[in-house]
């Protein structure tokens, strides 16, 4: 009995889920087509590009072509034909590949469409060109097929130089971008200067590091895995924390202070107001407080008062104010235009703690 023979004929659609633009491209590259011919046989029209094969070849074929996502199917062969002068050629670069049912049945083995052997060339290392859509090396400036500049993968010599030259130096950042861990120790010891001066150096050595150097080095490594982030981010942020607080924290107890202060010059008022209207009935300055029929001393929230000889209240501020513990203002009270103005510049109190009006010129 004769072994049947197979056609394979590209239906003239692509895959579910591929771009036509693509796939044009990549059957261009596999089968050494022009543009405009490859684009051609996805116009809808089935094309038969190989004839006469038996099972096994025709399979291999058909999982070749559709790695490229073109829809492919195998017809078997009822009248001898001769195929069409469309022969695929050999790639310069293996298609990416997408086990198929018949293929996983099929071990792949040489075909016209399997890639030279190349010992240092892993699938991994391949990408498309975002322009053609052709496949071209991980490490290739420009794409093989329509010459266009391709983004550059792994790690960038200038955004090293950069993160090396930035303050971010000091804290070994550009150390980490590259993937090496003991950027830590930049981080460690960046409170010596060191790191500093270290980074300045190596932002001169990745400048001057040839591109074909650093991407042998540098360039087949994929994006930085997030926990390599996790020591410096943690102690960046704690340096950050601590430089807050150590800004934040005396700013803080400066605010409480002063509002303790305004709240007895505040509670004080009632005082100056005892007074004045004492002067007012009596005519006469108190120079203590048992002239008024007050103790000597009186308490408020945060200070102790005494009048002194001629109505002078001194406030003195007591520990529960312990930036101004044991400080006092004086409130000395002057006639103008027949109304009293208690001036409240003296004192030992420091001016930033008083307000405005309280502060000595």
């Amino acid at each position: 009995m004769t072994e049947p023979r197979y056609n394979i004929v590209l239906t003239g659609h692509t895959l579910s889920g591929h771009d036509a633009t693509a796939v044009a491209a990549k059957l261009a590259a596999l089968m050494k087509l022009p543009p405009e011919k490859a684009q051609a046989l996805l116009k809808g029209n089935a094309s038969k590009v190989k004839a006469g094969l038996d099972e096994t070849a025709a399979r291999r074929y058909q999982a070749a072509l559709e790695n490229t996502g073109a829809e492919v199917r195998m017809d078997e062969q009822v009248a001898a034909t001769q195929p069409l002068e469309l022969e695929p050629a050999a790639p310069e670069h293996p298609p990416a590949h997408r086990p198929t049912s018949d293929a996983a049945d099929n071990p792949p083995t040489p075909t016209p469409y399997a890639a030279p052997a190349d010992g240092h060339l892993h699938p991994d290392e391949l990408r498309y060109c975002s322009h053609c859509g052709g496949e071209a090396p991980r490490l290739a400036r420009r794409c093989p097929h329509c010459n266009r500049t391709l983004p550059t993968l792994g790690r960038s010599r200038e955004i090293a130089a950069l993160l090396a030259f930035l303050p971010t130096g000091a804290w070994g950042v550009h150390r980490f971008y590259l993937g090496q861990w003991w950027g830590i120790f930049y981080l460690l010891l960046c409170w010596t200067g060191i790191p500093s001066v270290v980074s300045l150096v190596e932002f001169v050595v990745f400048l001057c590091t040839g591109r074909e150097s650093w991407d042998a080095r540098h360039g087949h490594k994929s994006a930085v895995s997030g926990w390599i982030w996790v020591i410096p981010s943690l102690l960046i942020l704690i340096m950050i924390l601590g430089v807050l607080a150590a800004v934040a924290i005396p700013a803080y107890q400066d605010y409480l202070t002063r509002s303790q202060v305004n709240q007895t010059l505040y509670e004080v008022e009632t005082l100056e107001q005892e007074i004045t209207d004492f002067i007012e009935r009596t005519n006469f300055v108190p120079n203590s407080g048992i002239d008024m029929g007050k103790a000597d001393v009186g308490e408020l929230t945060y200070a102790t008062w005494n009048i002194s000889e001629n109505a002078v209240i001194t406030l003195t501020f007591d520990g529960s104010t312990d930036n101004i513990e044991g400080e006092t203002i004086t409130l000395i009270p002057y006639l103008e235009e027949d109304a009293f103005i208690w001036d409240c510049t003296g004192g030992t109190l420091d001016p930033r703690y008083r307000p405005a009006e309280c502060q000595p010129e």
